[in-house]
């Protein structure tokens, strides 16, 4: 175990570099700084001094602590004194140099017992907020950005709380973009590498110095803290309860299982990067799984998936059969949208299976009118690809542009109602939902929309597992053959049948007279 990091602070130029550095990561964070003031400084140090721990060392979170024990000077000329604090070059009576006895080592063990007190105090400090922050009472800062650079390699950067760049991410972002990630990916990457540097920033570690720990503290706070993302409004149903007429649950407070097991895994991949080139920790702070490396190492896509322990600190997550809306229900919905746009769309998010990035992003040259079909950048490849879509989905598309008029060349097909023409974000049809879900009293989703073109097409008797894998546009058929599984609604409506069903009534052969049977069968 290591001491603590302490900075005497001289406000000259190297120890103000020094705690520029601590300040802005560039060197581990240290404890404290200490500045021994003389009482004989000119102005412009402690103007230096103030201004230093107002602007680096408070936002930065390392106490200054200014000690003294007078003015040196007066000190040094007070007849009272038997020796002085201070070194004094004296000349003697011989008319040689020398300098005057010090007493200096009792005042230096006092301080110094005062400041490993303090540090002890700073420590435990340390400790107390590690535990608050996994109870999840402890309020991590939002503090730093995400920010488009403009460029592809990266498309994203992360600003620290200064505005700086987090040089050590973009490298990482950089790889990501050079290895053919997609910009979502690096987006996506870029905020989880925030959060975890925004977790660092609070305990005062440096990134390079980060173990299992700190990893520990990051699980436990996304597991018990709220998500900023799930603010509810009055009215709406408790986190995790049950919509009894769609049969889900609401989202949960905090974050999701597969949510931290993400920020796992951007965390791991950040540090896997580093290590390669040789910097950051020897070992990696996430854990891994030996027993999940060693299942998947040679396994073959068709080959079921084998069962492995989880690696230390990931979390469980339900493996749910998809959800799809029933037939009932989604007539209901198809009523409550109030337009031909958002009825074509929901036609052709049934009819075709398509995502909702990919059909918000079609344009009217991507309208294949006599082969009824549509084409899409698909998510996985990124390339354009045909999707069939239904008749009534290319009906309600023409009455839509004939009530609204064609769009722009290289414009998106689908734009807002209301105010200048503009192209229809996902937030925007999210909104569109969430109305309909409030006069309904459901919560659907957009994605459930392809679940229940899923559903339809595995279930319908007429496409092959295969012939759904294509249309879907799934890698793997196994993704596809969860669709192959009864719906909740089908098993009611048959257990419905079963109950009503009468007893079967009991016959015996002819011969035996009824009073013996009685007495036999207890009938």
């Amino acid at each position: 175990m290591t001491g603590p990091r302490v900075l005497s602070l001289g406000t000259g130029v190297q120890s103000t570099a020094l705690l520029l550095l601590s300040a802005k990561g560039g060197i581990p964070k240290f404890d404290a700084a200490v500045f021994a003031d003389t009482g004989w400084e000119p102005d412009a140090v402690y103007r230096h001094l103030d201004r230093i721990v107002r602007e680096v060392a408070e936002p930065a979170g390392i106490p200054v602590l200014r000690v003294s024990s007078g003015n040196i000077r007066a000190d040094a000329l007070d007849p009272a004194k038997r020796f002085a604090s201070m070194p004094l070059f004296i000349q003697n009576p011989d008319g040689t140099g020398g300098i005057a006895r010090r007493q200096c080592i009792v005042n230096r063990t006092i301080f110094r017992s005062l400041v490993t007190a303090l540090l002890l105090v700073t420590k435990e400090r340390e400790v107390e907020l590690r535990q608050r922050l996994l109870e999840g009472q402890g309020a991590v800062p939002r503090v730093g950005a995400v920010l488009e650079t403009g460029g592809q390699h990266p498309p994203y950067m992360v600003l620290d709380r200064f505005g700086d760049e987090v040089e050590a991410v973009t490298q990482f972002l950089r790889e990501l973009a050079v290895g053919d990630a997609s910009p979502l990916t690096c987006r996506s990457y870029a905020y989880g590498l925030l959060r975890w540097f925004r977790l660092l920033w609070v305990l005062g570690v440096w990134w390079e110095c980060a173990t299992e720990a700190e990893v520990a503290v990051l699980v436990g706070w996304l597991r018990s803290a709220a998500n900023p993302q799930r603010r509810r409004s009055v009215g709406t149903p408790e986190p995790g309860a049950v919509n009894l007429r769609t049969g889900k649950a609401s989202l949960r407070a905090g974050y999701a299982p597969r949510t931290i097991n993400h920020a796992l895994s951007v965390v791991s991949g950040f540090y896997a990067h580093h290590a390669h080139y040789g910097r950051g920790p020897v070992v990696n702070p996430v854990p891994v799984s030996p027993q999940r490396r060693r299942a998947l190492a040679h396994r073959s896509p068709l080959e079921p998936r084998p069962v492995f322990g989880r690696a230390r600190l990931r979390q469980k997550v339900a493996d749910r059969p998809p959800r799809s809306i029933p037939d009932a229900l989604w007539d209901e919905l198809f009523d409550a949208m109030g337009c031909e746009r958002d009825r074509a769309l929901l036609d052709f998010f049934v009819s075709s299976g398509a995502r909702a990035s990919e059909l918000l992003g079609v344009g009217l040259e991507d309208v294949d009118w006599a082969g009824r079909r549509i084409y899409v950048v698909s998510k996985g490849t990124r390339l354009r690809e045909a999707v069939p879509a239904s008749p009534q989905a290319f009906l309600r598309l023409a009455a839509y542009l004939d009530e609204a008029g064609l769009p722009e060349p290289g414009q998106p097909l689908w734009r807002t109602r209301r105010g200048p023409a503009r192209p229809l974000s996902y937030a925007a049809l999210r909104r569109v939902v969430q109305r309909a879900n409030d006069r309904l009293g459901t919560n659907w989703t957009i994605h459930d929309a392809r679940h229940t073109a899923a559903a339809r097409m595995a279930n319908g008797g007429q496409l092959t597992l295969a012939e759904v894998q294509a249309i879907l546009r799934h890698s793997d058929i196994q993704t596809t053959g969860r669709y192959l599984t009864a719906r909740i609604e089908e098993l009611f409506d048959k257990l419905a049948e079963h109950y009503a069903r009468p007893r079967p009534a009991a016959h015996y052969p002819v011969g035996y007279d009824q009073a013996d049977v009685e007495a036999v069968f207890g009938v």
